[in-house]
């Protein structure tokens, strides 16, 4: 990828759902622009290596998925609302088993306030009508872990 850059080629090198040693070793190559990770309320493995990381070597971090696989948009209650091609319906955390102990994390953004995920010390309350959407993605965007792209 650096030789496609050095030719004009790309301009800028992107990683997806890398590991720690991947990024590290891309980056002493060639400086990797951005990182794309799963990274929502449902989904913060990110902030145990990978953000302090991408912090440390500047690289942009885009999360994907910010509202857990549309799971916190408080539309899916039951797995019966999957239909049987929906790559959902065969996904772990959308298992019957699962869905109870996850729709906890719903029930938070339902009651908008949202418990301190992020070690902040604080609730985080919600005035107004706001949707689920709204919730979820702004307590992400607003964890002490977020990096904005310009």
């Amino acid at each position: 990828m650096a030789e496609l850059i050095e030719e004009g080629k790309v301009r800028h090198i992107g990683l997806s759902e890398a590991a720690p040693e991947t990024i590290r070793r891309a980056h002493a190559v060639h400086p990797v622009t951005a990182l794309e990770t799963e990274y929502s309320l449902w989904t913060r493995d990110p902030e145990a290596e990978i953000l302090p990381l991408v912090r440390e070597l500047s690289i942009g971090f885009v999360a994907y998925s910010p509202l857990g696989r549309g799971f916190l948009t408080g539309q899916i209650r039951s797995t019966d609302q999957l239909d049987a091609s929906d790559f959902r319906a065969s996904n772990p955390r959308f298992a019957q088993q699962n869905l109870q102990q996850n729709l906890r994390i719903v029930a938070e953004v339902e009651d908008f306030r949202v418990i301190d995920m992020f070690g902040s010390g604080e609730d985080v309350a919600v005035f107004g009508e706001f949707t689920y959407r709204s919730v979820a993605i702004g307590k992400t965007v607003h964890s002490p872990f977020a990096i904005h792209l310009p």
